[in-house]
């Protein structure tokens, strides 16, 4: 049901492209950030440079733009790192690099059009919609990555634990604000901090409990139990059976940064002859 509502609203998205007034296509230069397991703090050491690039068309009635838009991050956190005790002792790590493909509505809060110089040339804006990403989380021990996924570090496809690996593509919800000027006819520019609404916990393979690490080692190889649990002092046996993370909270990112817009189709004849009787 909700993959089919999602589905549904890449299409609107989409079919709104085709009653569009004015094309642009926009650079984005920021940075990206996790929240979950590993780090509870935005913008924290651990931000990292995003890069993106959108085609977008702003649509006739000057309150809506729809964007489809390629960015690449980063994400990463250490325990290490971390003033809470429990995490510290944990020291679990990760890292990921972020490749996200999403289809985006803009709503302006003013009236907005291209070109504008002098009157309806800046908006504020909210954004929403709907976005593909691929993640591969690795761990770092001495000194080498190594992929999470793959190890399955909460017994995944062992008889510890017979849930599959979760999947390395996945469907995001972004969602944040904005705001944009024009510099001038054809140049605009713009700054804004979205948030992605994931559906999983294991961006930085962090999410259930701890199991046997012999079960481990015997169905899944000597370095899954390793980097399953690096902790310095155990709870019980083994910490079999703590908690490793939060099932109950998903993890987050983030993209925050500056865009650089370039116009190059105002419209039809017809459509700008109407618009400068306004």
């Amino acid at each position: 049901m909700m993959k089919n509502t999602l589905l549904l609203l890449a299409f609107t998205l989409l079919s709104s492209l085709m009653i569009a007034q004015s094309e642009e296509v926009s650079f984005f230069f920021g940075s990206s950030y996790y929240i979950g397991d590993l780090n509870s703090k935005h913008f924290d050491q651990n931000t990292n440079p995003a890069l993106g690039i959108m085609y977008k068309r702003n649509h006739r009635n000057d309150r809506y733009s729809f964007r489809l838009q390629f960015t690449y991050g980063k994400v990463e956190a250490y325990d290490i790192q971390s003033t809470d005790d429990w995490q510290r002792n944990r020291d679990l790590n990760f890292q990921t690099t972020l490749l996200e493909l999403g289809a985006i509505m803009e709503v302006n809060f003013n009236k907005y059009r291209v070109g504008q110089t002098k009157k309806l040339n800046k908006t504020p804006y909210l954004f929403f919609g709907i976005a593909g990403y691929n993640f591969k989380p690795k761990g770092l021990y001495n000194d080498s990555w190594y992929d999470l996924q793959a190890l399955g570090t909460e017994g995944q496809n062992t008889s510890a634990n017979p849930n599959d690996y979760y999947k390395l593509n996945q469907l995001a919800l972004p969602v944040g604000i904005g705001f944009k000027k024009n510099i001038n006819e054809n140049w605009a520019w713009s700054i804004e901090y979205g948030a992605r609404i994931l559906f999983t916990d294991f961006l930085d393979d962090v999410s259930g409990k701890y199991v046997d690490p012999q079960i481990l080692a015997n169905e899944s190889g000597i370095l899954t139990p390793i980097l399953a649990d690096r902790s310095y002092n155990q709870i019980g046996n083994q910490n079999i059976g703590n908690d490793r993370g939060n099932p109950a909270l998903k993890d987050w990112y983030f993209f925050a940064g500056f865009t650089l817009s370039y116009s190059f189709n105002k419209g039809d004849e017809c459509t700008n002859a109407f618009k400068r009787k306004d």
